[in-house]
């Protein structure tokens, strides 16, 4: 009887997570933090399904006192290339240039959205040909309301 109950509770919450997953929308401006300073920005938009928008960085050195700082710039931002929705997950490339500051490109950079509701994310960055399963765990994206 336990083991029953269990299962149809189970079944439940597993149609309730599926249907709220499926009610994301993803369009809106989505923020990162490190350091407990801004890293990353990124703004979706969904124009008659078809998803697009611009990833935006902000640069952190740390400073003589050991502590990280904003290197005092706007972000550095590049469009999404080949935006990807799939459920929950969205999936794209930037390009990447090989340093800060030079013209050279290098291989693209590959990403992948998690949305964990209406208002929380995880980004996960997959450089130089890493594999997805070699992501670092990423970091948190809080919606902007």
């Amino acid at each position: 009887m336990f083991r029953q109950a269990t299962r149809l509770l189970t079944g439940i919450l597993t149609l309730v997570l599926v249907a709220l997953c499926a009610d994301v929308s993803v369009a809106g401006t989505w923020e990162g933090r490190e350091n407990d300073l801004p890293a990353v920005e990124l703004t979706l938009r969904n124009d008659n399904a078809q998803i697009s928008g611009t990833i935006g960085f902000y640069f952190q050195t740390r400073g003589a006192d050991g502590k990280w700082h904003p290197d005092g710039k706007p972000p550095f931002v590049v469009p999404l290339l080949s935006p990807k929705l799939n459920g929950t997950v969205l999936t794209f490339e930037t390009i990447h240039h090989r340093t800060h500051g030079s013209a050279e490109l290098g291989p693209n950079n590959k990403y992948r959205v998690t949305f964990l509701g209406t208002k929380e994310a995880r980004l996960q960055v997959f450089r130089y040909g890493a594999k997805e399963d070699d992501a670092a765990p990423g970091v948190e994206l809080i919606r902007r309301e």
